[in-house]
């Protein structure tokens, strides 16, 4: 191979930079040259070279290139290293500065020839025959008159049919007259010459580098050529390859949105893509040879710098972020990737960095880190406590105020606890399997109220919000929610339905009125009142009731601040006329002013009934203590008359004519003296045989009885109880009361109608609540227990209030003269009274009246215990 101009070789590789005949083809060109190539860094060391520069300066100390290659003692003072030109030139040796231009020297591609010590040619001859280059020699008339054995195998013919053959037979016109061609020129010059030619063998066309050498004879006549065919089909696909994939690299870095960068080991810039350029504002050729990063800080700069310069072959690659300025001002976040190449030695040849413009991520940074610093204190100084807990239970977060309402010193203690906390906490289990199907029902739990156990066993109550998180499976990952603490709220709640619960039992009746007297609350209560008992009124109802309480004075007082306090009478929707208490409060505010007014209402009608009730027993008392004393008297005065009557009754013959008259005496006296008996009676002053009396026969009798003297349209209903009731009382009495009650309700139905007899147990003495009269004993006065109830009812025409009123009085009486004497009933009221019992008289005009006779039941006699246990 024939030498290349030093210089030029020189200057052709120092332009690939920092990375010369480290790649291929450089590299295996370089060692099929004659002449020296090495490669020196800053410093002047050797780095690399072919077999020649290996050879001279590999094993030479210091820098002493200057020494080796131009004979100098000291460094030569146009040193490219020095400062001088970027290139240096002699005869047989040239020097040219890596990089671009306008960097600076990183070091110099030296190009020098060698210098061999003599040698035989001879014993090249074994070598040329066996050499990969074909090599032949044809005459001037082409004839062959050498091949060495690369010739046989590419013409695939042995060298006998090849010698002394004209070369136009054996290879193709055009190939052979292109040949021609240059062999006559490199006669004429006498110079050898050589290009790349393509030449098609075995029906494939192949690449070779070809040369021409004209050979001299002893007289200087060059008589022969001789031909060399250096085969570079190979090298030429992988040079067209590594254009290609030379040519894609730079497509694909010249057009990558990313910001690539090539930097050599000072992190000087050797290459920049579009993008880089395109966001610095600045051409490429601009920003080539300057140092990574130096529009930063410097201290931040020194810094990333170090980072990037400490990397090794076990950790080649970093990253790194830094913020950059723009030309127009505005800030740019960059991230790279900065990777080392390092070569077999572990020395750094280049960096790598692709970058991106991460801005908006770094902004959404900045604004989830201010986010996050917001709601880590939102989170850590929420009033309420929040929390996550794991599927199995466990705490996985808290935050203080939750640790505050369990009874934690901190949410540390808390994460420390170990297990099921959740499960740990509940009171009631119930509570918590509740909140767990109603979390997987719905995924979101809302104000569910749960009760648990502080640390120090102090129960509280929890409001809590909380919603499953699920993965992308649909499995549960965690619980996470709010819990308040509402302890207080429960108790005041409790409290208030206590009161709640208080006023709307309570027998009383409360209305709350607004400052204008417009209802906004009732309790049951005065509904019961204002309605007699007739279910909840409607509000209308209750507005048209609560206006009998607040008249035109009330108001005026009320509007003054003064309470007021009264009797108040009303007709109920049934008609009844309830008697009530009420007692009418202003309620203030803060500021003292009346906010509202309370009404309380107390239900006086059963009272005041008593109380009536009560005057007719001792208005019956006090005429039954003067009928009695009457009775005595008029007694006294009638025994004298009676006797003496009888006796001149006895002395007179029975034909005198005043034995009539004083027959008509005797007769007179004998009414008077029943009618004694009665007031008697009425006075409970008479005698009486007192026993027990079972009281089912007797009104049974007294039923039959009473069939066979009523008038045939009244209907006799009989209702007996069977049951085995016992009274203490005189049998007479008892039927006297009952068939007086059966024949003023016959007399009440002069047109016939239905009465009805009946008898039947009351557990209790009677407590009537509507308007009616009673006689015997004072119904507060009845003692406890049970009672017999024997009642009269009838169809009939009923009595008026008034003539209700007075029934009981001895001699009143509705009936025609000579029809009774108005002592009926009276009686009945002296032997019910002597019986420790009460009659309770209910009528109304049109409706009838019913008459019940309650009696104490003697009690029953325990059974002995032998028959408890038989029955």
């Amino acid at each position: 191979m024939t030498t290349a101009s030093p210089i030029r070789l020189a200057v052709t590789l120092a332009r690939e930079g920092g990375q010369v005949l480290t790649h291929e083809p450089s590299r295996t060109l370089a060692e099929a040259l004659a002449q020296g190539v090495a490669v020196l860094d800053a410093t002047r060391s050797f780095l690399r070279g072919n077999a020649p520069a290996r050879a001279r300066l590999g094993e030479e100390a210091g820098a002493d290139c200057h020494a080796v290659l131009y004979g100098r003692d000291t460094p030569c003072p146009d040193c490219p290293l020095c400062g001088g030109e970027r290139t240096r030139a002699a005869d047989h040796a040239a020097c040219a500065a890596l990089g671009p231009d306008d960097a600076p020297a990183g070091g110099v591609v030296c190009v020098f020839d060698a210098s061999p010590p003599a040698f035989d040619a001879g014993r090249l001859d074994g070598i040329l025959e066996y050499a990969i280059t074909a090599v032949f020699v044809v005459d001037l008339e082409f004839r062959f008159l050498f091949v060495n054995r690369a010739v046989e195998r590419l013409h695939g013919k042995p060298r006998e049919l090849l010698l002394g053959r004209p070369m136009a037979e054996t290879s193709g016109q055009e190939a052979f007259a292109r040949f021609r061609v240059a062999a006559r020129e490199a006669i004429l010059s006498r110079k050898a010459d050589e290009n790349e030619i393509r030449l098609t063998f075995d029906g494939r066309e192949r690449s070779f580098l070809a040369a021409r050498i004209p050979l001299a004879n002893a007289a200087g006549d060059v008589d022969a050529v001789c031909g060399m065919l250096t085969e570079i089909t190979a090298h030429r696909q992988a040079e067209q390859e590594l254009d290609v994939a030379k040519r894609r690299y730079q497509a694909i870095v010249e057009d990558q949105t990313e910001l690539v960068l090539r930097l050599d080991p000072q992190l000087r810039r050797l290459f920049v893509n579009r993008a880089v350029a395109k966001l610095a504002g600045k051409s490429a050729e601009a920003l080539v040879g300057g140092v990574f990063l130096e529009s930063l800080p410097a201290h931040e700069a020194a810094a990333l710098r170090r980072r990037i310069l400490a990397l090794t072959p076990r950790a080649p690659a970093t990253e790194i972020r830094h913020l950059f300025t723009l030309a127009g001002g505005q800030t740019r976040c960059l991230s790279w990737t900065v990777r080392a190449i390092f070569d077999d030695a572990g020395r750094v040849g280049e960096y790598q960095a692709t970058g991106r413009d991460v801005t908006a991520y770094w902004r959404m940074e900045q604004e989830l880190i201010k986010s996050e610093t917001k709601y880590r204190d939102i989170f850590e100084n929420s009033a309420e406590g929040i929390f996550q807990f794991d599927p199995a239970g466990g705490m996985a977060a808290c935050n203080p105020a939750l640790a505050r309402i369990l009874g934690y010193a901190s949410a540390d203690d808390v994460l420390l606890e170990q297990g099921d906390l959740f499960s740990r906490i509940q009171t009631r289990q119930e509570d918590r399997l509740e909140f767990l199907r109603l979390l997987a029902q719905n995924g979101r739990v809302f104000d569910y109220e749960m009760q648990v156990v502080r640390r120090d066993g102090r129960s509280v109550w929890l409001s809590v919000n909380a919603r499953a998180v699920l993965d992308a499976y649909g499995r549960l990952t965690r619980v996470e929610g709010a819990a308040r603490d509402i302890t207080d709220r429960k108790r005041a709640e409790e409290e208030r339905m206590l009161l709640v619960s208080a006023v709307d039992q309570s027998a009383e009746g409360l209305v709350i009125v607004s400052r204008d007297f417009k209802l906004e609350y009732a309790n049951p209560a005065f509904a019961q009142i204002v309605g007699g008992g007739q279910g909840q009124a409607g509000p209308a109802g209750l507005d048209a009731h609560l206006a009998g309480f607040l008249g035109d004075s009330v108001r005026k007082m009320l509007s003054l601040g003064l309470r007021w306090s009264g009797r108040v009478r009303l007709t109920r929707e049934n008609g009844e006329e309830a008697v009530t208490d009420a007692l009418i409060s202003p309620v203030r505010d803060a500021m003292g002013l009346i906010a509202n007014h309370i009404l309380l209402v107390r239900d006086m009608t059963y009272e005041t009934g008593l109380e009536k009730r009560l005057r007719q027993v001792e208005k019956l008392e006090a005429i039954g203590v003067l009928a009695g004393g009457v009775a005595h008297d008029f007694n006294n005065l009638l025994t004298p008359i009676l006797l003496n009557t009888e006796m001149i009754l006895a002395d007179i013959p029975w034909r005198d004519p005043l034995r009539k008259p004083l027959a008509d005496v005797v007769r007179a006296s004998e009414r008077a003296r029943d009618l004694v008996r009665q007031l008697l009676t009425f006075s409970r002053q008479g005698e009486l045989t007192v026993g027990p009396l079972p009281l089912t026969p007797l009104v049974k009798e007294t039923v039959k009885l009473a069939q066979g003297m009523v008038d045939p349209g009244v209907e006799i209903r009989a209702r007996v109880s069977e049951l085995a009731l016992t009274i203490e009382a005189d049998p007479a009495q008892i039927h006297q009361v009952l068939m007086n009650l059966c024949l003023n309700a016959a007399q009440a139905m002069p047109e016939g109608g239905v009465m009805e007899v009946g008898l039947a147990a009351s557990p209790a003495p009677p407590r009537p609540t509507g308007p009616c009269i009673a006689a015997g004993l004072p119904l507060t006065e009845l003692a406890e227990g049970p009672y017999a109830r024997l009642w009269v009812s009838d169809t009939g025409h009923g009595m008026a209030p008034d003539i209700c009123e007075r029934i009981f009085e001895p001699f009143f009486t509705t009936k025609r003269p000579g029809q009774g004497t108005g002592m009926g009933l009276a009686a009945v009221h002296g032997i019910v009274k002597g019986c420790g019992g009460a009659v309770i008289v209910t009528s109304a005009v049109g409706r009838g009246s019913l008459f019940e006779v309650y009696l104490p039941l003697i009690p029953r006699p325990d059974p002995p215990a032998g028959e408890n246990a038989v029955s």
